[in-house]
This record gives structure tokens, C-alpha cells and sequence, in this order.
């Protein structure tokens, strides 16, 4: 099934101007989409994603995972389809993947070890949809973006106890984090009563009941000198996950050395990525596509890791409709 997709000429621009690089693919593609591709199977029930990868003619190409947000108790993978789209159309093989939710009886860490046999179940099968296995990335948005962080700074993902796969790898080569929660003790501490309800529910139970887990389930608490490095996108007006989780994980990033980049957005609020259209999304989305590009051509910049870009994406006072 072959679907076009139209980015933003904003993005185009960018692209061009990267062109040099020749790895990964840059330009504009047509893509094949591979609908509920079961990757794993949990308690008889299956697992699936949407895969869409760019028809440029490469036999390997850099790969991305994409996890929806939804406090890891509602939301699907469908969530992150135009993402997932979008960066097809860039030359990377995409996939949005469901996680079991805690609203379905699944805590700390089901999610976790779903996020984990994703990357897998890519890596297992680079040669069925042209994957290169020493490229891929991983993403989300929100809760989303804590699993990428999860998987990608976690050293030893043996501590979750994902049975799936054996003998396959599950470290990934960068991490997409956007308004991800970084330290579910403070942000549940200082979130409302909604946020409370959704950290509690996804870790099930108190913090003063299992500190160590809590501690365990914030990415902030993995931090290392050799993690993947790592693009943090988030709003300045963010009243979920508030931007000071963004400021201490991007601080504690830099203190391990840890290349990485916070890009603030100024005016952003929360779950943005909800509308394609967004102002914010025409923001960043070609952040991100500079971020994979340079990092995949093995040249990750550095000169401003260690003060947050800033990106301009206040609400006008009227926006056409998404189409």
C-alpha cells in the first residue's frame, strides 16, 4: 500500500541544505505502509505496529520507533502515524508501536519491555523492510518520550526482564524525547491530581511504597557518559510535564558528557504533536530531521549542547483548520 506524503517546505529547505551528507538518504519520498505488524505477543494477545518505509531504492537505511503519549494508560499507536509518515518521506524506515497500558493491567514495566521488543523485532527483521541495525532511533512523545529515554539510557536492560527475542540487540543509537517526563518522583510531586492518577497508575503504587522502583522507572536516574545521543524538544509552558524536566535531565546529560541538545519552545504547551499541523510541530519538525541527519552521518554538533536552543512557536490568534 503506497502513500504520498507532503512535508512542510521549511523542512525541504533544510534538507537540501544537508545534501552533502550521504548517509542517511536525504530528499523526499514516496512510501509503502505494512499495517499491524504483529512484533510481539503478550499473554496470548498480540502486539502490533505500523511500518512505512521510503521506496528511494537503498537496500539499508536508518530506521526510526515511534511511542504515542497518553500517561502509558490511553492513547494507540495511531497517534504517531503522521510522524511516522513524515519521516519515511525523509529516508528513514518508521514504525509507531502500540505498549501494553496500565488501564489494561499492565504497570511498571510492561511498557518498558514492550518498547524494548519493538527495537528488537526491527533489528531482527532489517532485511524484510531494508533496515541498517546500527542506525536506529527512538521517539515519543510525552509518555512516549519516557520510554525512548528508557530504552536509550537504560545500560542494562536486563533489569526489566523482556524475554522476547533472545540473542537479539536492543540498544539504540539516538533518542527523540519530546515533553517526556524525566523524574516521575518530582513530576509526580508536583503535578496535579490527573498526573498523580497517571504516575501512580503506570508505576501501581505510591512512591513512599516502592522508591526504588520509581527511581528505577526515571530515565534521569540512568544517565551515562556513553548513552546515544539525545534531542529533548519541549514547551517553555508545559503545565503536564513541566520544562523543568527538561532542564534537569539536559543538565545531568552534560555533566556525563552526553552529547545532546535541548531545544526549547517557546510558547509550547503541552501534547502538541497531537495535530500535525501545529505551529509547533512546523517548528520542529526540522530540528528533528537535522538532529537524525547529523548524528547518522556521525557528526552530532556540539558547539550549543550546553544551552537550550530556543524556537519561537507562540498560538497566532487564528489558525486554519488541519487538513
Amino acid at each position: 500500500m503506497k502513500s504520498r506524503f507532503r512535508p512542510c517546505f521549511a523542512t525541504v529547505a533544510l534538507l537540501l541544505s544537508l545534501s552533502a551528507c550521504s548517509r542517511p538518504p536525504v530528499g523526499l519520498y514516496e512510501t509503502a505502509s505494512f499495517e499491524a505488524v504483529e512484533y510481539v505477543r503478550r499473554s496470548g494477545k498480540p502486539l502490533e505496529m505500523d511500518i512505512f518505509v521510503p521506496l528511494d531504492g537503498r537496500q539499508s537505511r536508518p530506521a526510526v520507533v515511534l511511542w504515542h503519549g497518553g500517561g502509558w494508560g490511553y492513547g494507540d499507536r495511531s497517534l504517531e502515524r503522521d510522524l511516522a509518515r513524515f519521516l519515511a518521506s525523509m529516508g528513514y524506515v518508521t514504525a509507531t508501536a502500540s505498549y501494553r497500558l496500565w488501564t489494561d493491567g499492565a504497570t511498571y514495566p510492561a511498557a518498558v519491555q514492550d518498547a524494548l521488543a519493538s527495537v528488537k523485532f526491527l533489528r531482527s527483521k532489517c532485511r524484510e523492510y531494508g533496515i541498517d541495525p546500527d542506525r536506529i532511533a527512538a521517539g515519543g512523545e510525552s509518555a512516549g518520550g519516557h520510554l525512548a529515554l528508557m530504552v536509550g539510557l537504560a545500560r542494562d536492560h536486563a533489569v526489566f526482564k523482556d524475554d522476547s527475542y533472545p540473542g537479539v540487540r536492543s540498544d539504540i543509537q539516538a533518542v527523540i524525547d519530546i515533553y517526556g517526563p524525566t523524574d516521575l518522583v518530582s513530576v509526580c510531586e508536583g503535578g496535579g491530581p490527573v498526573v498523580h492518577y497517571l504516575c501512580e497508575g503506570f508505576m501501581g503504587c505510591k512512591a513512599p511504597e516502592s522508591p526504588e522502583s520509581w527511581r528505577e522507572a526515571s530515565p534521569i536516574s540512568h544517565v551515562r557518559p556513553d548513552a546515544p545521543p539525545v534531542l529533548i524538544l519541549h514547551g517553555d509552558r508545559d503545565s503536564v510535564v513541566v520544562y523543568a524536566q527538561a532542564v534537569a535531565l539536559a543538565e545531568a546529560l552534560e555533566k556525563a558528557g552526553t552529547k545532546s541538545r535541548l531545544v526549547k519552545v517557546t510558547g509550547g504547551k503541552h501534547a502538541w504533536g497531537l495535530h500535525f499541523n501545529s505551529v509547533e510541530n512546523q517548528r520542529t519538525l526540522p530540528v528533528i530531521v537535522d538532529f537524525l541527519a547529523r548524528t547518522f552521518c556521525r557528526d552530532m554538533p556540539t558547539s550549543d549542547s550546553s544551552q537550550p536552543s530556543k524556537v519561537m512557536a507562540q498560538q497566532p490568534q487564528r489558525r486554519a483548520p488541519a487538513d
